[in-house]
C-alpha cells in the first residue's frame, strides 16, 4: 500500500515538475528570482527519483538526504514535506517528522493523507487533542473520509469525552449502519457512566437488526441478571428460541435470588445438551460452586461436573475445571483423574501438573510424583517446584543422588528465599543420608541463611546432630527455638528432648519427652520417652513404654532386646 502511495506522490511531484518546466520553455518571461530554473528543475527531479530508489532499497538514511536536498530546491513542495516525513516516521523521530507533515498538510489542506500522517504522529507524541482536531478537520472538509469518524471516536473516549465519543459513533452508524465493535465500544462508555438504559437501548437495535441470532438477547439477559435487572432479565427469555439456553439463564435469575436448588435442578438438563456451548456450562457451575452450601448441593456440583466432563472428554477446560472442582470439594483421588486427563489432552499448563503432584505427594504416592515431575520439567524445565517435586519424590524414594541433581539443578531457578530455604533444606536430608554430612551441614546452613525459621530444617539438622553427638550447642539453639515457635508439635518436642538426653539433662529432657510421647502415638518419639525414664533411674517404667512402642512403627530394631533385658544399648 505504502510503495503503490509512494509512487502517486512521486508521479504528482514529477507532474508538477513537469509543468513548471513547460512554463519556462514555452512561456517565455523575464526571470523572476522566485521561479525556478530549468536547471533546478531538473535537479530536483533527479534527486526525487533517486530518492524514491533508495528508498525502495531501504536506504532511508540516503533517501532522506536526498529529500531535504530536493525541498532546499522546491521549499513549497507537499510531498517532499510528505516523503521526509515519513521517513523521519519510520526512523523514530516523530518529533522531527511532524514539522515537515504539518507543513505538507498546510500545503495542500485537502489530502487525507498528509492530514492522516499528521494526526497519526501527533497522536504518538501524545498530542492527542490536536490529533483531535485534525481528524475533525479532515472528516468536515475532506470528501470520503467518513470511514475515520471511528478513529475520531476512539480518541474522544480515550481523551475522556464520552458525549463526543457517543456523538460520533452515533453519526458513523448513520453512514455505516448499526456495527458491533461500535456497540462494543458504546457498551464501554455506558458501562463507565452507569447508563443502563442507553445501553439496553442499544443491544435492543443490535437484536432487532438480527432477529434470527439468540446470542446478542442471551449476552442481554447475562447482562441483566448481573445489574440484578431480574424482572427484566425474564420478560426477555420469551425472545431466545433455544430452551436449553433459557433454562440456563433460568438458573442463573434463580442462583441471583438465592434459589440454590432451584437453580441445580434447572442447569440439570442443560449440562446433557449439546446446543449449549461448554464454556456456559462452565460458567454457570463455576457460579453454583461459589453459592453451594449445603453438601446436597455440593454432592450434586460433582455430579454435574462429571456429566460434564464424561461429554467433553477431549476438552482441556471442562477436564481440568471439574478437576478444580473435585479438588476444591477435597475428592482429590477424582481430582487427580481429571488433572491427568487434562494434561494428555494439552501438557503445556503449568497449573495443572502442579496440582497434580501437590495431590500426588498429598497422598504419598511418590512413584507417580517422579513420573510427573520428569514429564511436566520436558514442558517446564525453567519452573523450581517441578525440581522440588521431582527431588523430593526421589528423596523419599531413598534414590538419594538423583533426588540431589534434581535439587542442585532445580534451586538455580528458585528466585525468593522461600524457594531457597526448601530447596537447600531438602538436600541437606539428601547428602545425609549419602552420609556426605559437611555437605549436608552446608546445605542447612544454607536453608537457614533464607529463612531463619524454617522449621523443617531446625528440626532435622538439630536431631542429626544430636544423633552424632556434634556442635551440640549449635543442635541446643535451633532445637530451643524450634519448641518456642512450635510448643505443640510432637515431632519437634520429640527433637528437642532428645538434644537434652544427649547434654544428658535428663530431667529437662523428660518434659519434652513425655508430652511429646503423649501427643503422638509414634514408636521413636515413645521408645525416646523410655529411654529418659531409664536414664532417670525409673526402670518400669521405662520397660512399659518400650513395649507401648514396639507395637507401633519406627521403634528401633533394639527395642524387644531393650524390654527382655530391661536396658538400653548405647
Amino acid at each position: 500500500m505504502k510503495g503503490y502511495l509512494f509512487g502517486v506522490l512521486l508521479l504528482v511531484a514529477l507532474g508538477a515538475f513537469a509543468q513548471k518546466k513547460k512554463k519556462n520553455q514555452e512561456d517565455y518571461e523575464p526571470l523572476d528570482v522566485t521561479e525556478l530554473s530549468a536547471g533546478d528543475l531538473l535537479k530536483a527531479e533527479a534527486m526525487i527519483i533517486d530518492a524514491q530508489r533508495e528508498l525502495i532499497l531501504e536506504n532511508y538514511y540516503k533517501a532522506l538526504e536526498l529529500y531535504k536536498a530536493a525541498l532546499e530546491i522546491t521549499p513549497d513542495d507537499p510531498v517532499i514535506s510528505f516523503k521526509i516525513a515519513e521517513i523521519l516516521t519510520k526512523n523514530g523521530d516523530n518529533s522531527g517528522a511532524l514539522l515537515y507533515a504539518t507543513k505538507a498538510a498546510e500545503l495542500e489542506p485537502s489530502n487525507k493523507y498528509y492530514l492522516l500522517l499528521s494526526a497519526e504522529i501527533h497522536k504518538s507524541l501524545s498530542n492527542y487533542k490536536e490529533a483531535t482536531k485534525i481528524y475533525q478537520r479532515m472528516i468536515d472538509t475532506v470528501e470520503g473520509t467518513d470511514e475515520y469518524l471511528f478513529d475520531l471516536a476512539i480518541l474522544y473516549q480515550f481523551q475522556g469525552e464520552d458525549q463526543k465519543a457517543l456523538d460520533t459513533y452515533n453519526r458513523a452508524e448513520q453512514v455505516f449502519g448499526m456495527n458491533e465493535i461500535v456497540l462494543r465500544e458504546k457498551q464501554k462508555i455506558y458501562l463507565k457512566n452507569k447508563d443502563f438504559d442507553g445501553l439496553i437501548a442499544d443491544w435492543d437495535r443490535l437484536i432487532q437488526e438480527n432477529p434470527g441470532e439468540d446470542r446478542y438477547t442471551i449476552e442481554l439477559v447475562e447482562f441483566m441478571i448481573s445489574r440484578q435487572l431480574l424482572t427484566e432479565a425474564r420478560e426477555r427469555l420469551s425472545d431466545i428460541h433455544n430452551s436449553r439456553q433459557k433454562d440456563l439463564l433460568l438458573s442463573q435469575i434463580a442462583l441471583s435470588e438465592g434459589n440454590v436448588t432451584e437453580a441445580l435442578e434447572l442447569v440439570k438438563s442443560t449440562m446433557k445438551a449439546t446446543d449449549v456451548d461448554y464454556a456456559a456450562k462452565l460458567q454457570m457451575l463455576n457460579r453454583l460452586l461459589q453459592s453451594a452450601i449445603s453438601s446436597e448441593d455440593f454432592d450434586m456440583i460433582m455430579s454435574l461436573a462429571e456429566i460434564l466432563a464424561d461429554q467433553y472428554t477431549s476438552t482441556y477446560e471442562v477436564q481440568a475445571y471439574t478437576g478444580d472442582v473435585m479438588y476444591q470439594l477435597e475428592n482429590r483421588e477424582k481430582a487427580l483423574k481429571y488433572y491427568l486427563n487434562a494434561v494428555s489432552i494439552d501438557p503445556a499448563n503449568y497449573e495443572t501438573w502442579q496440582n497434580i503432584l501437590s495431590i500426588e505427594a498429598n497422598l504419598n504416592q511418590y512413584d507417580s510424583v517422579i513420573v510427573h515431575a520428569e514429564k511436566a520439567l520436558e514442558y517446564f524445565p525453567n519452573q523450581a517446584p517441578l525440581y522440588y517435586f521431582g527431588g523430593t519424590g526421589y528423596l523419599i524414594n531413598k534414590e538419594f543422588k538423583r533426588s540431589i541433581q534434581l535439587l542442585e539443578e532445580g534451586k538455580k531457578y528458585a528466585t525468593n528465599n522461600e524457594l531457597k530455604t526448601i530447596f537447600y533444606g531438602q538436600m541437606g536430608d539428601a547428602y545425609n543420608s549419602l552420609k556426605q554430612y559437611d555437605k549436608s551441614y552446608d546445605s542447612y546452613e544454607q536453608a537457614l541463611k533464607a529463612k531463619p525459621d524454617n522449621d523443617h530444617v531446625l528440626n532435622n539438622y538439630s536431631y542429626f546432630l544430636s544423633l552424632r553427638n556434634e556442635q551440640m550447642d549449635k543442635a541446643l539453639t535451633m532445637s530451643s527455638r524450634l519448641v518456642e515457635l512450635h510448643p505443640d508439635n510432637p515431632t519437634y518436642l520429640d527433637t528437642h528432648g532428645w538434644v537434652l538426653y544427649t547434654l544428658e539433662k535428663y530431667d529437662e529432657a523428660l518434659v519434652y519427652l513425655r508430652k511429646a510421647a503423649n501427643l503422638q502415638e509414634d514408636g521413636t518419639v515413645i521408645e525416646h520417652y523410655g529411654d529418659v525414664l531409664f536414664k532417670l533411674g525409673k526402670v518400669d517404667e521405662a520397660v512399659e513404654q518400650w513395649k507401648r512402642a514396639s507395637l507401633l512403627n519406627d521403634a528401633s530394631k533394639n527395642i524387644e532386646k531393650k524390654i527382655a533385658e530391661r536396658k538400653i544399648f548405647e
